[in-house]
């Protein structure tokens, strides 16, 4: 494990330090963005519709480890086949009649809804799926993960250790953040990107992959900046869709949030950090 070491860095050389990452970053994401893997990966993904949220949530309730969805016809399209034996699903589906509003033209009008059933990829067999790139950074380098632990306690937010669903490795609830035991120095910096960015603002008001985008550049900014290696950063911002030029839009508010968790770890690394408050950059 890697020692986290003082730095004698001026604002200035800082502010130039996080820039250096995040060219390294955007150049890594846009050849991410256009290997073979990953296109093939999207190009999977694509075609399975996308729920509701309200289906989204009984697919959860149904089978919390469900991960790739679809009907049975749609994955008999795509070379495998539902399991004889295997219990579908249930989600809510439109009920849809043609309504004419003029002469030769017409319109559909939602009538109502009716129950039909999906079924995940654990419940087929067929052709092999494409593998997922790889987008988790496992390395744990406990001296700075307490320093983070400190940083977040600055600012009012609990950090806890738990089990969850799935692949997730954290979750970040606005004034809390859930880990999984797994998961890496990493996505602990990624979770108060979370909390630093989103979580005082509304949730409309920006999308998921912009969400993600910055929480992670973020993430992949400290990190480097104190050493973490085999950092997957690039994958996952590729994985929500989004290149060089997504990160570039943000490098104003991706900047300043790595800046003050970084300048609050090298504070308490040179002893100079008081019990001071410290504003977000929300």
């Amino acid at each position: 494990m890697k020692t986290v070491t003082k730095s004698a860095s001026s604002a200035k050389e800082l502010n130039q330090k996080i820039m250096n990452h995040l060219a390294e970053l955007t150049r890594a994401t846009d050849k991410a963005r256009t290997s073979e893997e990953m296109l093939r990966y999207l190009d999977f993904c694509a075609k399975f519709h996308q729920y509701s949220a309200g289906n989204i949530w009984l697919i959860m309730l149904a089978k919390p480890e469900a991960s790739y969805v679809a009907g049975f016809h749609k994955w008999k399209s795509m070379g495998r086949w539902v399991r004889k034996g295997e219990h579908g699903i249930p989600i809510l589906a439109p009920i849809l009649v043609k309504e004419e509003i003029k002469e030769d033209l017409k319109e559909k009008q939602l009538i109502g809804f009716t129950t039909v059933y999906v079924f995940d990829v654990s419940q087929t067999d067929g052709e092999p799926l494409p593998p997922v790139p790889d987008w988790k950074s496992p390395e744990k380098n406990q001296e700075l993960t307490d320093l983070l632990m400190k940083f977040a306690e600055s600012k009012g937010i609990k950090v806890t250790i738990e089990e969850l669903h799935g692949e997730c490795q954290g979750v970040s609830q606005g004034g809390s953040i859930v880990l999984s035991p797994e998961a890496g120095t990493k996505t602990l910096i990624h979770e108060l990107g979370h909390e630093l960015l989103h979580q005082n603002m509304a949730r409309w008001s920006i999308e998921s992959k912009t969400m993600e985008l910055e929480a992670e550049s973020v993430a992949f900014v400290v990190a480097k900046h104190f050493g973490l290696n085999d950092l997957n950063s690039p994958n996952y911002i590729a994985l929500y869709k989004n290149e060089a030029r997504d990160i570039l839009g943000c490098t104003d508010r991706i900047t300043r949030t790595a800046q003050e968790i970084i300048e609050f770890v090298e504070e308490v690394i040179n002893g100079s950090k008081t019990d001071r408050k410290t504003n977000t950059n929300a």
